[in-house]
């Protein structure tokens, strides 16, 4: 339960992060900054996901899958600032919102464990 309360929180603080990262200025400090906060979010968000098998008793599920890419988008995103592709970069970003997005809305469907503490 620890390590699934550790996704959920860390996945809501990537996800007003990642927000308030978009509709800012780029290229600021303050982008940078909460950018590198963003990433260490995700860390927490990924990295604990792969123990989290819930939907699959003992084993990884298809969700797992988007974990591996959303860890290589992040990747990228980095790569790319560091190389100057400002494009490359903020795809990379966009694409892994969009996906931590769509992610999130998995979580309430019915059965899931957000979605039982909802009453969906």
């Amino acid at each position: 339960m620890t390590i699934i309360l550790i996704h959920l929180f860390a996945a809501l603080a990537a996800l007003v992060l990642g927000y308030v990262n978009l509709a800012r200025g780029k290229g600021t400090r303050t982008h940078k900054i909460i950018g590198w906060v963003w990433m260490i979010a995700m860390l927490f968000v990924t990295v604990p996901s792969f123990a989290i098998t819930e939907t699959n008793p003992g084993s990884w599920s298809w969700i797992h899958g988007l974990t591996i890419v959303t860890l290589v988008s992040m990747a990228v995103a980095i790569v790319s600032i560091r190389r100057g592709k400002v494009r490359a970069h903020a795809n990379a970003m966009i694409g892994t919102m969009i996906g931590a997005t769509i992610a999130g809305g998995f979580t309430l469907l019915p059965g899931r464990m957000i979605g039982r503490f909802l009453g969906l």
